[in-house]
């Protein structure tokens, strides 16, 4: 008995020791603004042990070595800093000063995937921004509402979440991607103001010429959001609810065999609002709420959405292979996508409705392959293909339309009491992808890209009554995009320079009913008839970057451009969004400038400043008209021959260590009609030559306050106070030159404050935040001034586990 308990106690004694000599240390290196190192070294002196931090400066690191042991971090462009470990900590975070001696090394060799693509944005001649979507992480906020505070970014929402939006960069239409694939092809339910912050990583914007490997049809840029990607294993939940009855819940994470290389990563996301907010009475802007009181439609101060409640929710699992020999990452994945929208409005808010809503589910699966030294060494393959396969039905299961008093009202078309409108789309489609890149040298100076995508959208639409058995006519597209881009490096790279060309091509097709049927519904005339269409277009594109100073350089840019029309433009949406086959591809001869100055100085501080300026001669401009349809108003894609856009935009900001950050920007973009004759056969100058086009904002801006401070109330722990003000001048909603001043109608100018506090503990691991938006209720609008959401008040509960 003795000896067992012995032989126990022994065992005991070294399982111990053990595991005190088998240590894990974790925690994060940063730099004095708190932004994490990336690729930063973490090692024990004397020992074996050593690590690298991931993207945000995180490491994990095994200590076999008796306390007390010496902690050493060192990073390109960083002053190395150690520190002496007692033994009884097992996490350490470290702080590295800046080292001014270093100028721009550029260290190729064991980059990670992320340090290589963040330093190509950096030394690109594109202009080009970042935003690190982990600052908002806290945030209630969904992309949309961080990337419209950027400079030259305009969104046009129609209503609360889930509502339709237009998106532009300097005044022109931009395309959208994530991880570098179209977001068209995600379905209807994934869409900027769906997305969570807490699943992306950082945002690029790009303002005039897009990167060929993008394959991108943009003309006034594009925007590729970067979703989180880690080696290491992580989770990070959240939820929040606030008004309006709005709830919101992510879920992303990771993990990865260390011994198979064998991982499995997840997105999630679910969204819900009753929209309910109020829609306000504005006599001198021509807004009248109106209700029916004693058979009569009296006008009311204000009232609530009463129909208008929307979800979404996506879920993707993507599973596959790193650092194997063949490949780099090998991934497989299935993403599925539904929402569900109640639609009370059309183009305007005259008439409300009642039973009207289109819901959609969408599936997808997918293949990644990606490789550096592919075939032949320096030459780097990026591959993808996805299928998606989308039922969006449209219903309308009320037979009137409705006042704002929620009181049904009878309708124009006369529908008897039973009938139901119902339009299913099946809409397919087909994407592929090859990006190849080669580096004629190891240090990257010489560069040749080559890009080619395909995609294709078939539709059939079906209707539940529609006559004479049209249901089911096919609709198609497919568009070709092919890119050829030389990069080169100049005078020790000081100068950067990029030259591209492009092949756009769209290849249209649809059958249509034109037979013509008598009261009887006996038939007269005509046939079911095909149409087809295809379009191809080259543009081409130059872009540089000059480094005058090391802090600071000019960019310039110019291209023709072309934008293809999407299928909605096309076809319509069988709802609030009316065909236009005759809709041409815009396109743009585009001209870009701008100055660049970014610097520390007392290791504390930091200012960074931008300037740039651009001039648009677009021809085909696509905007949206008004257009009455069966006495209802709906929205329609149509063509301006010839528009001038020309502004500039700049930005300023300034950062105190990790504690104080001010940034301020604004925008102006001016488009005015250049198209002098109403027509190439008639020399009649058109009446809006010369004058603005309505309906855009053209003069905005952003300010952005933020105050930090850690170890407030407990160790690890971070409270920081977050203040925004957006404003958007007043301007014209109709023809500015038509009218007298008292009668033009117009958007007046706004002005939005909005306030965030949140407090994080526990290393980051939990955060709990409040935000408050449009604190003074101040009345916001965009399209054809349909109101958004006033005043409103959001919480949030964040789980990080790393």
């Amino acid at each position: 008995m003795f000896k067992s308990s012995y032989i126990v106690f022994i065992f005991l004694l070294v399982f111990t020791n053990s595991v005190q000599a088998q240590r894990i240390l974790t925690g994060y290196v940063k730099d004095l603004f708190g932004k994490g190192i990336e690729g930063a070294t973490v090692s024990i002196l004397g020992t074996e042990n050593r690590t690298s931090t991931d993207l945000d400066g995180f490491y994990k690191l095994r200590v076999d070595a008796k306390p007390p042991y010496k902690l050493e971090v060192t990073s390109i462009g960083y002053i190395a800093q150690s520190a002496l470990l007692k033994g009884n900590e097992n996490y350490k975070d470290i702080q590295l000063k800046r080292d001014e001696r270093v100028l721009e090394t550029a260290n190729v060799r064991g980059q990670t995937e992320n340090q290589r693509r963040v330093n190509e944005i950096k030394r690109s001649g594109f202009n080009v921004s970042v935003i690190d979507m982990n600052r908002y992480a806290n945030q209630t906020a969904n992309v949309n509402q961080i990337l419209r505070t950027a400079p030259g970014v305009t969104i046009r929402e129609d209503g609360g979440l889930g509502s339709n939006f237009v998106f532009r960069i300097n005044g022109l239409a931009a395309k959208i991607y994530i991880d570098g694939v179209p977001m068209d092809d995600f379905g209807p339910a994934m869409s900027l103001n769906n997305i969570p912050v807490n699943l992306v990583d950082r945002v690029e914007i790009y303002k005039g010429v897009v990167p060929a490997f993008l394959g991108s049809d943009a003309l006034g840029g594009a925007v590729n959001i970067i979703t989180k990607q880690r080696n290491r294993h992580f989770l990070d939940l959240s939820y929040s609810y606030g008004s309006f009855n709005t709830h919101q819940a992510s879920l992303v994470g990771m993990y990865t065999n260390p011994k198979s290389k064998l991982s499995i990563r997840t997105n999630a996301f679910y969204n819900y609002s009753d929209n309910d907010y109020k829609m306000y009475t504005e006599e001198k802007y021509g807004i009248l709420i109106q209700k029916v009181i004693d058979n009569k439609f009296v006008t009311i101060d204000e009232a609530r959405r009463f129909h208008d409640r929307y979800y979404s929710s996506m879920g993707q699992i993507e599973v596959g292979l790193r650092d194997k020999s063949w490949a780099d990452q090998f991934f497989v994945g299935l993403t599925y996508s539904g929402n569900n929208k109640q639609n009370q409005l059309g183009a305007t808010i005259n008439k409300p409705f009642g039973g009207n809503w289109t819901e959609s589910a969408y599936i997808m699966p997918t293949i990644s392959y990606k490789k550096q030294n592919f075939l032949i060494h320096r030459l780097y393959a990026d591959m993808y293909a996805n299928y998606g396969y989308d039922v969006t039905r449209n219903r309308d299961t009320a037979t009137y339309n409705y006042e704002w008093g929620g009181r049904p009202i009878a309708n124009s078309t006369g529908n008897t009491p039973n009938r139901e409108k119902y339009i299913r789309d099946n809409t397919s489609s087909l994407l592929g992808r090859i990006n190849l890149n080669y580096d004629f040298d190891e240090s990257r100076t010489q560069s040749l890209n080559l890009n080619y995508n395909i995609s294709t959208n078939d539709r059939q639409t079906y209707d539940k009554i529609l006559n004479h058995n049209t249901s089911g006519l096919p609709k198609n597209m497919i568009k070709h995009i092919a890119g050829l881009a030389w990069q080169s490096q100049w005078f020790d790279k000081r100068l950067v320079a990029n030259l591209a060309f492009k092949y756009y091509g769209i290849d249209t097709y649809q059958k249509i009913d034109e037979r013509k049927y008598d009261d009887n519904n006996q038939y007269l005339s005509g046939d079911i008839v095909t149409q087809t269409n295809y379009l191809g277009n080259t543009g081409y594109s130059i872009a540089a970057r000059y480094r005058i100073f090391k802090d600071g350089g000019v960019k310039f840019s110019a291209e023709r451009a072309y934008k293809l029309p999407e299928m909605t433009a096309i076809y319509g949406n069988n709802f609030n969004i009316l065909s236009n086959w005759d809709l041409k591809p815009e396109n743009s001869d585009n001209l870009n400038g701008g100055f660049y100055y970014n610097t520390f100085f007392d290791q504390n501080h930091f200012i960074n400043i931008d300037l740039s300026g651009f001039y648009r001669l677009a021809k085909d401009y696509q905007n949206t008209r008004i257009v009455t349809d069966n006495g209802q108003d709906k929205f329609q894609y149509y063509n301006i021959p010839g528009v001038k856009i020309y502004g500039g935009s700049f930005e300023a900001r300034y950062g105190y260590k990790d504690v104080i950050t001010v940034a301020f920007n604004g925008s102006y973009d001016r488009a005015i009609d250049n198209q002098k004759y109403t027509n190439e056969n008639n020399q009649q100058v058109s009446a809006t030559y010369g004058y603005q086009i309505p309906n855009r904002p053209w003069v905005y801006g952003n300010l952005d306050l933020s105050f930090a401070q850690n170890d407030w109330f407990s160790k690890g722990s971070r409270t920081q106070i977050n203040w925004t003000t957006q404003y958007t001048k007043w301007f014209y909603l109709s023809d500015s030159h038509l009218g007298s001043l008292a009668s033009k109608n117009y958007i007046p100018t706004q002005l939005v404050h909005s306030l965030l506090l949140s407090y994080s503990w526990n290393r980051n691991r939990y955060n709990l935040s409040g935000e408050a938006r449009n604190i003074f209720d101040e009345r916001a609008y965009d399209n054809f001034r349909l109101q958004k959401p006033g005043r409103a008040f959001y919480v949030k509960f964040r789980v990080s586990i790393l």
